[in-house]
This record gives structure tokens, sequence and C-alpha cells, in this order.
């Protein structure tokens, strides 16, 4: 009955796009809740109205709130989780034969009380390893929504410039138009009309050029922007022994 109750009790904490536990939960209108960056990637990408991925309801929500109760909860079952693999015989401290329930902020260890107060280590930060997991989540998530900004900026970014090729056409198209029209009594147009048509064509497709150029590095950009996204994503959805271990790896880079 205990073991149904907790295979139960983890479901409700796992988000069904990413089959993980609920990173940063965020409730939508219908009622569901799933992390905030698989909404964030689910949504993003769609071309039409979005819908909840479990019920299919369509929903207009734009700013999403933190979930605090859920939040709450899969923190409990994270730190269980990191306690319960801590504590086992392979990984407890070998001197002492205790839980390490300490972690070394200097050297990114697990150390058990007594470790922590020796010569060697008593004189760095030291903070129990739940809290130290909690910090480097939230650091992890303040960099994912710091970068979901410059993802969304990018996006402006892009739309403003097909806008502007798009207007930069058109401009070729009415102002060759305007110079036909002033000149057609005369079949072929004089020369030098010719002549000025063609200097506005070259001069306007080196214009079209640069900017088409410049439209591509921001879709490239945009590119680099979502796979550092999903790089943190995947990395926030990782057990808090490994985020103690990796995330200044992956800051670094």
């Amino acid at each position: 009955m205990e073991s149904d109750l907790s295979q139960a009790f983890q479901e409700e904490l796992t988000c069904v796009i990413c089959m993980n536990y609920l990173t940063d939960p965020v409730t939508i209108s219908c009622g569901h809740s799933f992390c905030r960056a698989c909404l964030h990637l689910s949504w993003k990408d769609s071309q039409v109205s979005v819908h909840c991925p479990m019920c299919r309801e369509p929903s207009q929500q734009k700013d999403f709130r933190t979930n605090i109760v859920l939040k709450k909860l899969v923190s409990i079952a994270r730190q269980a989780s990191l306690m319960k693999y801590l504590s086992s015989e392979e990984h407890k401290c070998v001197t002492h034969k205790e839980t390490k329930g300490i972690f070394c902020m200097e050297n990114s260890i697990y150390l058990c009380r007594p470790c922590s107060d020796s010569h060697e280590h008593r004189s760095h930060r030291h903070c129990p390893i739940e809290a130290a997991a909690e910090g480097q989540l939230e650091r992890l998530l303040k960099q994912m929504e710091s970068l979901w900004e410059k993802i969304q900026e990018n996006e402006e970014n892009l739309e403003a410039e097909k806008r502007l090729i798009a207007l930069w056409k058109i401009r070729l198209i009415i102002r060759e138009e305007m110079i036909r029209a002033k000149y057609r009594r005369w079949y072929p147009l004089p020369r030098k009309q010719e002549e000025n048509i063609e200097c506005m064509k070259k001069e306007a497709n080196y214009y079209l050029e640069k900017l088409r150029k410049s439209e591509a590095m921001i879709v490239q950009k945009s590119k680099q922007l979502r796979e550092m996204y999903r790089e943190l994503m995947a990395m926030s959805q990782e057990p808090y022994v490994v985020l103690l271990q990796d995330l200044d790896d992956i800051f670094r880079r």
C-alpha cells in the first residue's frame, strides 16, 4: 500500500511532456501543470492557437506563475532521492561511517559532519547538501529565464528584419513603376532612364543581400540560443547529485 501511494505521488509530480520531475512547475487555465521550459518550447513552435498538452483545451495564457505548492513537493521528493543515494553504504564517509550531508562550496564535494570540521575543510564555506542543491537549481532557473528573454528578443529582431526586407522589395517595385509610368509614352524607355532603373536595382539588391545575410545570422543565433536553452532544461531535470557536480562546467561553457 505504501509503495502504491509513493508511486502515485511520484506520478503526480511528473511532467507529461518530458516525463521527468516537474521543474519550475506552472499551472495553466485548465488546471494541468507542466515544467515552465517544456511549455515554453511546446507552445513556441505552435503556428496555431495553443492547447493543453493533456486535455487539448485551448489556452490563451502567456504569463505563467510558478505553482509554489507543486514546486515544494517536487523539492521534497528530489531531496529525499538525494539523501537516499548518499545514505547508502557505498556513499557513506569511509573514515567516519556517517552520511555525507554537508556540501563543501570550495571543493564541490560531499562531507560528513566530522570531515567538515577537519583541519582541511574547516575554513571552507559549507551548507546542508539539500540547500546547496536547491541553490544550484535556482541559479540554473534564473539562467534559463534570462536566456528565454534573449530568445524572445531575438525572435522579435527576426520578425523586424523580415518586415524590413518585405518593405524594401515593395519600395523597389513602386520606384520602378513610378519611373516607367512617367515615361510610358516612350517605348522603349529613354536610355538614361533604363540606366537609372538598372542602377537602382543594383543598389537595391545590394542592400537586400545585406538584409538577407543579417536575417540568416539572426536565424543562426536563434538556433544556438534554443540549443543552449534545451541543454539547460535537460540539466535542470537531472538528479540533485548531478546538479551539484556539473553545473559550474555548464555555466562556463
